[in-house]
């Protein structure tokens, strides 16, 4: 980018990249370094490396042993597997049903009858053609 930034595009990719201009996207490095130098840059890049580091501090803590022996067990039991499979293989089975239905009605809607009668004909014969 080579025209200047303002100070409020300058703000929006401090928040969004944060405070190490190298991290920002590549076209719009060169005019940041150039608007770097004024006071207000100083203080956005000061303000957004300071969230910047909070967060490279923050770490989410493990689950306690308690939460993961209950997921492992849960996974175990038994009929639990077993009883979703059952349950996903009925709603495929009540799904193909339905796609079925559907496409016969929309079959039957769209079909012609096969002994459709024209000029005279129908389903026992020609009877137009048929004279006395």
């Amino acid at each position: 980018m080579t025209e200047p930034l303002s100070l409020e595009r300058f703000r929006a990719l401090a928040d969004a990249y944060g405070g190490v201009i190298a991290r920002w996207p590549e076209r719009e490095r060169d005019a940041a370094l150039r608007f770097s130098a004024h006071p207000e840059a100083v203080a956005i890049l000061r303000e957004a490396a300071t969230l910047d580091a909070t967060l490279d501090r923050w770490r989410v803590p493990a689950p306690n042993a308690a939460l993961r022996d209950r997921i492992v067990r849960s996974a175990m039991l038994p009929g639990a597997i077993t009883a979703r499979a059952r349950l996903w293989w009925s709603g495929i089975g009540v799904a193909a049903a339905l796609a079925g239905a559907g496409a016969g009605i929309a079959t039957v809607a769209v079909a012609a009858p096969i002994d459709i009668a024209t000029d005279g004909s129908t389903s026992f014969g020609d009877v137009a053609a048929q004279d006395g």
